[in-house]
């Protein structure tokens, strides 16, 4: 693996490399595993990748999105943070695991986006300062959206596309109910399966550390780990300077992913990998050599892109004309309208939630 490239969102918090629970997991079980031998590229674009998420890991000829496919295909090739581990112990990991990505991630969802106060007061910045224009007009609404209709089912109203904070006591009980298993199952030991931390560890701190660190307006799960569960604080901690100790440089990609079809982040790489680099014969995780075109066809491209390039800037005027978005020179005002979110797993969670036991 070494020369590998993991593409990821940035960070947008102190001390955290990335605003995203998965690619923070990601960079913790690099850590674990690697000992730097790969390198960051802060892509902030899913676009690039071929399942449409981040993190994807760039190794050679292989391209590989999503943290439970990157960690299987690193587990296979010598880099295994669980292979001490029984069994037994693998089982419950597997389960644990399940509980952190249900609960947990709903939690950060509400916090972060349902939550009116947290999404004008520090969210939709967070990710405007990181996306390009004009994705920063444009995604974080789309997302807040994605994640009110996955969480409203524990309660609440929705008001000017926020849930109401009196009826949502269901997601802080989730949140509660998890914290309360991951504090029993660490107990006095340093990480979750004893003094070695696990694939476990670089998941349950991905999403603990977001709901730890950031300084928001309604910081609530914040206070209910600070107030009701200290030790996985001092856990929380005790992995943040394990894992970002010494990271790795963050870098250029050495060369554009050739899953790229976002036309919102970069117009220029999209119409390069659209209409300008032949016909693509690629795997989900190989590519292939292109043939050249002859000049009569790079004519034929350079026109098509010309009308395609049209047809995009009249629609952005159409929809500013018409007030669909709205365009401010005040980044606290700015509005958003459509695109993809960051977290979103494609199910939804279910309400009754297996709680692994150590008996």
């Amino acid at each position: 693996m070494p020369n590998a490239e993991l593409y990821i969102y940035g960070g947008a918090f102190k001390g955290l490399p990335s605003i995203d629970p998965q690619c923070l997991a990601l960079i913790s079980y690099l850590s674990i595993v690697s000992h730097q031998e790969y390198t960051i590229v802060e892509s902030n674009d899913a676009g690039i990748s071929p399942t449409g998420e981040l993190p994807m890991l760039h190794d050679g000829k292989n391209w590989i999105a999503g943290t439970n496919r990157i960690i299987a295909y690193l587990s296979k090739t010598g880099y295994n943070a669980n292979e001490d581990l029984s069994k037994e112990d693998l089982a419950k990991s597997v389960a644990y695991s399940s509980l952190v990505d249900e609960s947990l991630q709903d939690s950060l969802l509400f916090s972060w986006f349902a939550d009116d106060d947290n999404f004008l007061g520090s969210t939709r910045k967070a990710y405007s300062d990181l996306l390009s224009i004009p994705a920063r007009y444009i995604q974080p609404m789309q997302m807040r959206k994605s994640a009110v209709q996955r969480v409203q089912k524990y309660g609440g109203k929705v008001e000017s596309g926020s849930l109401t904070h009196a009826e949502n006591t269901r997601i802080y009980d989730l949140a509660r109910d998890c914290y309360r298993v991951l504090d029993r199952k660490l107990g006095d030991n340093d990480f979750l399966f004893g003094v070695k931390p696990t694939s476990l560890d670089a998941k349950a701190f991905g999403y603990l550390a977001l709901q730890l660190y950031p300084e928001i307006p309604n910081p609530r799960f914040q206070m209910i780990l600070t107030s009701q569960f200290p030790r996985l604080v001092a856990y929380c901690d005790r992995c943040k300077d394990e894992f970002f100790a010494n990271l790795p440089d963050s870098a250029l990609p050495t060369e554009t992913s050739p899953f790229f079809r976002n036309p919102i982040s970069s117009p220029k790489e999209w119409f390069k990998n659209t209409f300008l680099s032949g016909s693509k014969s690629v795997s989900s995780t190989t590519t292939a050599d292109k043939p050249k075109k002859t000049q009569e066809e790079r004519d034929f491209d350079l026109k098509r892109i010309y009308a395609v390039t049209f047809g995009l800037v009249a629609m952005v005027a159409y929809v500013i004309i018409n007030g669909i978005v709205v365009v401010s020179t005040t980044s606290d005002e700015e509005e958003e309208d459509q695109g993809e979110y960051f977290m979103a797993s494609g199910d939804d969670v279910n309400d009754n939630i297996h709680v692994p036991s150590d008996d």
